[in-house]
């Protein structure tokens, strides 16, 4: 256990204040600093601490458009009770620095055992060993570690990706029934927010080893705390001294412009912020919808690469029904076929279960992809009716009733964020993957002014929180270095970029390490 520092143990109700009520700053106010950091998610805050503790730079500013730092790390009120709307997963514990921050700052979590599972069809419960069991085992134990070694001997030999779906089909798999649609649901959509046809071969294969592999430590931990999964950024910014000083929160970015001498940024309220470095984190959604203007047009090779990445969905849909009308089992996850829908409501948790929050009557689902667009486009009765039919499904229509309260977010129509979370296409490059990252403003290293940073830029961990963490820290290192040192690269940064780009071979990784390991956690 990482021992706690004297800003770990403060309470959130102290530390929520600082980030969460500072008025904006009145318009027309011109403010100049030396880093300008767009954005105060997990990649905005993560600079900012590498910036001051790693790099001894305190002139910098946060600018975020919400009421709090967090980004998509959000958690809502349903009676009681908070869950995750957002990041609910520290994923791969052996080096995750997430992990190493949950555990520093006490920030409750809990063994997400995915052997705790029940399979259902349109049938009802399908048993321990019926069709969709069977399949979920042949995806896992046959399959996959054919497409392991493939994608490996691919990238080896330098051949060009496919789609996920192109990978399968070489390695045996087809998917044409309920129950197998379901198992690579499970098994893959679930995890990357789009399905095979949509995602890369390699880049998932080496995204999801990379995470739950290499990292020596494939067990999944869901977070539990009642004041949020946010306490692990809001802690980590509470680190830095005067760090309410260095935050503009309610301010939404409108332009920005960049020279290779600065970075000027204007917000909707009228406020300009002058910087001779900047680190831009917004999601790649948002960069994908034009909601903030750059001057100049930023490079082609840069606009193609945020055109062909994809900015996934995932939406978690919560129901809370009364304690005393329990209808479901204490499995932790339910798993179920629809007959005519890939992907319709395929995923289930409870969590008034033992160990999670019992007694509080809370139940999700998660959709992805275009299931979860279309769901955000409909109405709350309308997706809580097709969420109960569902339910009832599973468990018999006398046995569920109306929920005392039904929510769930509408990422893609948000226009700070657009999506959930990246995921690599069938067909992206390792030159668009870099295009995407690189610094813009002058020709030489010394002009480069305005830097791109967040889980969509990572290499390995994209989609991941752990990879919006490693963003952050390395383009800290890549700035700190050129406004200190002539741009020339620092121990510090050498490391930090090694932690968020190097890959390993992946040839000899055998068998998938679903999410759970052995019973030693």
């Amino acid at each position: 256990m990482v021992r706690p520092s004297k800003f770990s143990m403060a309470p959130l109700s102290v530390l929520l204040p600082l980030f969460q009520f500072l008025a904006p700053v009145a318009s027309q106010q011109v403010i100049e600093t030396d880093v300008l950091i767009l954005g105060g998610g997990m990649t905005g805050v993560s600079a900012a601490h590498s910036l001051y503790h790693t790099h001894g730079i305190e002139d910098f500013l946060i600018v975020e458009a919400r009421h709090e730092l967090g980004g998509r790390v959000q958690d809502h009120q349903l009676g009681n009770y908070s869950v995750e709307f957002g990041a609910n997963w520290i994923q791969g514990l052996g080096d995750n620095p997430i992990w190493k921050l949950a555990e520093k700052y006490g920030v409750k979590n809990r063994y997400s055992d995915w052997k705790k599972i029940d399979y259902f069809t349109e049938r009802g419960w399908d048993g321990e060993d019926g069709p969709l069991s069977r399949a979920v085992d042949r995806y896992e134990e046959e399959v996959y570690p054919q497409i392991v070694a493939d994608a490996g001997r691919r990238k080896e030999l330098g051949m060009s990706d496919l789609s996920l779906r192109a990978g399968l089909r070489m390695n045996g798999w087809t998917a044409s029934t309920p129950e197998e649609w379901t198992a690579e649901y499970f098994l893959h959509d679930w995890e990357s927010g789009e399905p095979p046809v949509q995602s890369s071969y390699i880049k998932s294969v080496e995204s999801y080893n990379s995470t739950f592999v290499e990292s020596g430590n494939a067990t999944n931990n869901i977070v539990i705390d009642q004041a949020g999964y946010k306490q692990v950024i809001l802690r980590h910014a509470a680190e830095i001294p005067n760090i309410n000083q260095k935050v503009h929160l309610n301010e939404v970015i409108t332009s920005v412009s960049y020279t290779n001498s600065s970075v000027t940024a204007t917000t909707k309220s009228g406020l300009t912020i002058r910087a001779k470095k900047a680190i831009c984190t917004f999601s790649l959604g948002v960069l994908q919808h034009s909601d903030v203007t750059f001057s100049p047009q930023l490079p082609s090779s840069k606009l193609e690469a945020i055109a062909n990445f994809h900015m996934a969905t995932y939406t978690k849909i919560f129901a809370r029904f009364r304690p005393e009308d329990k209808f479901w089992n204490e499995t932790e996850f339910w798993l179920y076929a629809d007959p005519d829908e890939r992907g319709y409501y395929p995923m289930w948790q409870p969590l008034d279960i033992p160990g999670f929050l019992p007694g509080s009557g809370i139940v999700f689902a998660t959709l992805t992809g275009q299931q979860a667009i279309r769901a955000e486009h409909q109405s709350d009765e309308e997706v809580k009716r097709e969420f109960l039919a569902v339910l009832r499904r599973l468990y018999g229509e006398d046995k569920v009733p109306e929920p005392v309260e039904f929510t769930f977010p509408r990422w893609t129509r948000d226009p700070l964020f657009r999506g959930t979370f990246t995921n690599c296409g069938a067909g992206v490059t390792t030159e668009q993957q870099e295009a995407l990252k690189a610094p813009v403003g002058g020709d030489h290293d010394r002009e480069r002014t305005l830097w791109f940073a967040g889980e969509h830029t990572s290499r390995k961990h994209f989609g991941y929180l752990h990879g919006a963490f490693r963003e952050g820290r390395s383009s800290a290192g890549e700035v700190a270095d050129c406004l200190l040192r002539g741009c020339q690269q620092s121990e510090e940064t050498l490391i930090a970029k090694r932690d968020a780009e190097e890959f390993m071979d992946l040839s000899h990784l055998g068998k998938r390490k679903r999410m759970y390991v052995p019973d030693y956690v």
